[in-house]
């Protein structure tokens, strides 16, 4: 297995603090590199139509926009650990222009939307964690339990047919678009998600971003949950109770922040799970510094 340096010796220290400096620049990434083929590592794991609520309401035209960046095709980016990649790691996924004028639309709504916000320094939404009944699953889990925290049921298998879960996992990105975010606005009106890919060593402006997105999110409206894509590697942080010599892709239900977004709060479907043998090492409920979970997504993103 690939021993990668994300250069993560730092992270856990002098995570950036945010309730002073909402208006921090936003970096949106959006590198175009296809994706290598390799076997696969171990498996923890119509267009949305919200208005943009207290970000600034959209206008249909750009609710539309935003929209079709989860469902316009997009280069094939897979739930798979890459073997053979770069001693640095692989580059940020590639994204469809759909994508990245979506998410460069709600990205400059969040800043709107924080100039005139004043988000807690700490919130939380329902825990909705379920036990992912597959061990592949990971995927269709995590979209359950987001949409039951925006009062929506969704099965885990009806959620992999739709996501169009193999036991490969779910992809980040296919043909058919972006699968987490075209289910989640398929089914729910709060939000119309998008996706934010990064590096295999995210920057710390990117770091700051996600903070910005996070309690932006958390805050919309009643609230709404963001799901992370870990891609964990042995050496690099993993999320809590995984272990750490391990290869794992994991999607993950991200559902609160503390401290003005430097610490995420997290929900995880291991937990519980009768496929999974390391299972009962993995709470239910976790908290994680935002730096440390940008790193543990880098290669993949977020879908907000």
């Amino acid at each position: 297995m690939p021993q990668f340096n994300r250069g993560w010796g730092n992270i856990g220290r002098g995570e950036s603090m945010l309730s002073s400096s909402w208006l921090a620049p936003v970096v949106a990434t959006a590198l175009v590199v296809a994706p290598s083929s390799a076997s696969a590592g171990a498996h923890a794991g119509a267009p949305g139509r919200a208005a943009e609520g207290q970000e600034g309401r959209a206008a249909p035209g750009v609710a539309w926009r935003i929209a079709t960046g989860a469902v316009e095709p997009a280069p094939l980016v897979t739930d798979v650990v890459r073997a053979g990649t770069a001693r640095h790691g692989p580059p940020a996924p590639p994204v469809s222009h759909a994508m990245a004028r979506a998410n460069a639309i709600r990205q400059a709504a969040a800043l709107r939307y924080l100039r005139h916000a004043r988000p807690a320094a700490a919130r939380e939404l329902a825990g909705t964690q379920q036990s992912q009944i597959r061990n592949y699953f990971c995927g269709p889990a995590t979209v359950s339990e987001m949409l039951a925290q925006m009062q929506v049921t969704l099965p885990q298998q009806a959620a992999a047919r739709e996501l169009g879960t193999t036991p490969a996992g779910t992809d980040w990105s296919n043909n058919h678009g972006y699968p987490v975010p075209r289910v989640l606005n398929a089914h729910q009106k709060l939000r119309s998600y998008v996706a934010v890919g990064l590096p295999w060593t995210p920057t710390a402006a990117q770091i700051r971003t996600f903070e910005i997105d996070l309690v932006t999110d958390i805050n919309h409206g009643t609230g709404v949950p963001i799901a992370g894509n870990a891609y964990e590697v042995p050496g690099g942080p993993h999320l809590v109770g995984h272990p750490p010599g391990q290869e794992i892709m994991h999607w993950f239900d991200i559902r609160g922040y503390a401290q003005s977004g430097a610490i995420t709060d997290y929900e995880d479907s291991v937990h519980g799970a009768p496929s999974i043998g390391w299972s009962s090492a993995v709470p239910a409920y976790s908290s994680l510094t935002s730096a440390t979970i940008v790193y543990i997504v880098g290669a993949r993103g977020y879908i907000w």
